[in-house]
């Protein structure tokens, strides 16, 4: 009696976590039995591109957060900087879709660098050289009243030549072009894209004298990488 309720224990767990994965399917083909909201398109390479574009090389297993509240758990997914998108890899037919950002929240994977989990959210920022605003992933660093995110953009930086067989070929080298964005407490975000003090102090010139106080008060005089600024951000949540 006592092995039966084990084995009765052991099927209904394995029942319960399959329906809490199977919330969301989308492991399965494009145009055959996807969620109506979650929609996507062949992906086609840039032809000739050299150079970096993705976030991760290859794919990695991550979870998709949807704006119905809908979560698709463990995909074969990676990130896209040239067009900020989301690509997942399809199990049967190994196709790559481009996810439709509009049905999508946030997504997550595990760092490839160690174990540690990565974090995209959408954010709207204002375009650049524009007053329009658009949605894009960014990276989450940190999050409080101030949140900071990187937006893990890839550029066109210059056309490489290559001799095949006697002639010149063009390629496209793209390159990282990182914008780093503040979100305020009312949702409003900065971006800047130099790590200098004098900048930060530009984006709060109301708080530049605070702002200056508390560095040196906390004795942080660095400000060359992507820690310093996750420091001085967690720093400036005082403010708020």
């Amino acid at each position: 009696m006592k092995y039966l309720q084990i084995i009765c224990f052991i099927l209904v767990s394995l029942t319960l976590d399959a329906q809490i994965k199977q919330q969301f399917p989308c492991n399965i083909e494009l145009n055959t039995a996807f969620p109506a909201n979650l929609r996507g398109s062949d992906y086609t390479d840039l032809p000739g591109l050299v150079g970096i574009e993705f976030f991760n090389t290859e794919y990695v297993i991550g979870d998709i957060y949807l704006e119905d509240g809908h979560v698709a758990y463990d995909e074969r997914i990676r990130y896209n900087g040239r067009i900020d998108g989301l690509l997942l890899l399809t199990p049967r037919s190994g196709d790559e879709i481009v996810l439709d950002k509009y049905f999508i929240r946030a997504f997550s994977c595990k760092s490839v660098k160690d174990t540690s989990t990565i974090y995209f959210s959408k954010i709207k920022v204002l375009k650049e050289y524009s007053s329009d605003t658009i949605d894009i992933y960014g990276q989450v660093l940190y999050q409080n009243k101030l949140s900071l995110y990187a937006f893990r953009r890839y550029t066109y930086k210059e056309d490489v030549n290559e001799n095949v067989n006697g002639e010149l070929i063009a390629h496209s080298k793209y390159g990282p072009s990182f914008i780093y964005y503040f979100k305020l407490p009312n949702n409003k975000t900065i971006g800047f894209t130099t790590l200098k003090k004098r900048n930060l102090y530009t984006l709060f010139p109301d708080n530049k004298d605070t702002m200056k106080q508390l560095l040196r008060e906390h004795h942080q005089r660095r400000f060359k990488k992507e820690n310093d600024l996750v420091k001085i951000t967690a720093l400036l949540n005082s403010l708020y």
